[in-house]
């Protein structure tokens, strides 16, 4: 009945994950058919060594020929059964293999793919080291369930019901006496799996935390070292490695007692047959070679009854596991586009936020009643203190979440309304943090337009006024950054995103705080540059620096999450509240 239940639960599990599964039927069904044909070969196996022991040691009635006619017929028969049985074997290990690692690729692959189109909001709510380590451990867990668990769990459920089949043919006493056995063995079986399953929970758990206070000390590493903190920060991850250690110590502890436990029963049951058998033998009631034949299928029993107790450990640490997986699978997405939804116009020429109000928590507005317009041949600079909602206003222009109230079109249509993958084409975002990823600087330009050439991406460097020091460092587009980028300043690093982004050539763009770090001249380079696109694109700067905002042909004023007022900067200085955000910097209002 364990063998029954641990089955379901390994299909309930296959049924959450059938797409992973659906291409790869034939092969496990292969798998299965071949497995019947190795649990036939081991029922078979004892028979030869009964011919040898009945036929030629003992010369029972019933065998007629020569000894030696028996020792060679067994030989020969136990040599190809075990022959036959390696090689089906070894094909089956293969392909469980392959199938296993294949359909870890797929989940892992649609797990990434739906972390991918999640909201900021999951990801304010998920640590990264925990979700790398659903994307790594969890993902080789469930696997281990789906497959050869599951493969093995029929295949030793074949054996077991054919061995007992047998065993009760040759002798139903001494089958009635180990089969006492087993009941004790599934008791145990089904008490500690549950405890299993919810330790390894735990482990797994704590082993996100680990992985996520080792991702961010890390990145952080030189902010650390500054400080003087790494001492401190040792002394945390011996904490934090204690916490997981004993989390899974208390599994293994778990895991350790279940094998121990079937183990004994186990023994006890083989203590009985040898002493009910032996009495028969010596009665006349069974033949030695019968014995034999009977001890083999109970040593051989052994093996699956022990595999049933470690796959259940494994079973219910693949079930914690694709729990955890089938969370993120299962949170909605909160951005999609809505079936036949028409693509993006093509070359937007107005972007329109009417009324728009959005709050990250219930009762905590980051915009409120944000309207305004951006056309389209002209440079447009968004300024406003820290919280004014800048940030939020760009995730919202490019669909990263919708807004609560009101809408956002472009050229009219509502942003919910169109295919959300033409609308980010549309969109050129470098953001005040840039993400660059630990490869060539060509492969990171390459984010923005894959097929870009060398050409256009010199031309794009030059823009962002980046080309001077990719061109001094020693690989030049094909120089290798550290993880994040390291090995370039944080200039340096914005610089090389706004290239990218630049050379993305979309008609919509957004950057943020673009002249930080240059020198003047610098700064004038990539002023013009902007102002060059503007002209034929709708061109958004979050600006930060106060001494450029004379520059833009607009400037709007977002203040607590409104837009507080709009016009060239010359006219709002004579708004109050403008000159308030000024007064930090007199000198910009000069």
């Amino acid at each position: 009945m364990k063998l029954v239940r641990q089955w379901s639960e390994g299909a309930r599990l296959a049924r959450r994950f059938a797409s992973d599964l659906g291409e790869h039927k034939l092969r496990l069904s292969a798998v299965l058919a071949l497995s019947l044909a190795v649990a036939a070969c081991q029922i078979v196996l004892p028979w030869p060594i009964q011919w040898i022991v009945d036929g030629a040691l003992l010369r029972r009635p019933g065998f007629e020929r020569e000894p030696q006619d028996y020792v060679w017929l067994g030989a020969a028969a136990l040599l190809a059964l075990v022959v036959l049985q390696a090689a089906v074997e070894y094909y089956v290990t293969l392909t469980t293999a392959d199938v296993g690692h294949r359909v870890a690729r797929s989940i892992r692959l649609r797990l990434f793919r739906h972390l991918a189109q999640l909201s900021p909001r999951f990801f304010a709510r998920h640590k990264s080291g925990d979700l790398i380590v659903r994307l790594l451990g969890d993902v080789a867990m469930v696997r281990s369930a789906l497959v050869e668990t599951s493969t093995e769990f029929v295949t030793r459920a074949l054996w077991v019901g054919g061995t007992v089949a047998v065993m009760t043919w040759v002798d139903p006493l001494l089958t009635a006496v180990l089969l006492a056995v087993l009941p004790f063995v599934a008791w145990v079986v089904r008490s500690m799996s549950h405890k299993i399953q919810v330790q390894a929970r735990k482990a797994r758990r704590k082993e996100g935390a680990l992985a996520d206070f080792l991702q961010e000390s890390l990145a952080a590493s030189e902010v650390i070292q500054a400080l003087g903190r790494s001492q401190a920060v040792v002394r945390k991850l011996a904490h934090e490695s204690r916490t997981s250690e004993r989390a899974g110590l208390k599994s293994a502890r778990l895991s350790a007692k279940l094998s121990s436990s079937v183990h004994a029963l186990l023994g006890l049951g083989v203590a009985l047959t040898l002493c009910v058998g032996g009495m028969r033998v010596v009665d006349g009631q069974l033949s030695a070679g019968e014995l034999l034949v009977f001890v083999s299928y109970v040593r051989g029993l052994l093996k699956p009854v022990r595999s049933a107790s470690r796959n259940s450990e494994r079973l219910a640490k693949g079930s914690a596991c694709a729990a955890r997986i089938l969370e993120v699978l299962d949170e909605p997405l909160a951005v999609r586009s809505k079936p036949g939804a028409p693509p993006a116009p093509a070359r937007p020429t107005v972007l329109e936020f009417d009324d728009v109000h959005y709050a990250y928590d219930e009762g905590q507005f980051a915009l409120r009643g944000l309207s305004q317009r951006f056309e389209r041949g002209e440079l447009v600079g968004v300024f406003g203190r820290s919280g004014a909602g800048k940030s939020t206003w760009a995730a919202l222009s490019v669909r990263l979440f919708d807004p609560d109230r009101g809408a956002v079109r472009l050229d009219g249509l509502d942003l919910r309304e169109l295919e959300l993958g033409s609308l980010r084409e549309r969109f050129g975002l470098c953001l005040q943090r840039p993400v660059l990823l630990g490869e060539s600087i060509r492969e990171n330009l390459r984010l923005g337009k894959l097929e870009a050439g060398e050409r256009e991406m010199w031309r794009a460097l030059e823009d962002a006024g980046a080309a001077d020091f990719v061109r001094q460092r020693p690989g030049g587009l094909d120089s290798l950054l550290g993880a994040g980028g390291a090995g370039l300043s944080g200039g340096q690093e914005r610089r090389i995103a706004l290239a990218r982004t630049l050379l993305r050539e979309a008609p919509i763009l957004i950057v943020d705080e673009p002249f930080a770090g240059l020198d003047r001249d610098a700064a004038g380079h990539v002023l013009e540059s902007l102002r060059a696109r503007a002209r034929t694109s709708i061109v958004i700067v979050i600006a930060h620096e106060l001494e450029y905002l004379a520059e833009y042909d607009r400037v709007v004023v977002l203040d607590a999450g409104r837009v507080h007022a709009s016009g060239k900067h010359s006219e709002l200085l004579e708004d109050d509240g403008y000159r308030a955000l000024l007064a930090a910097r007199p000198e910009a209002v000069a």
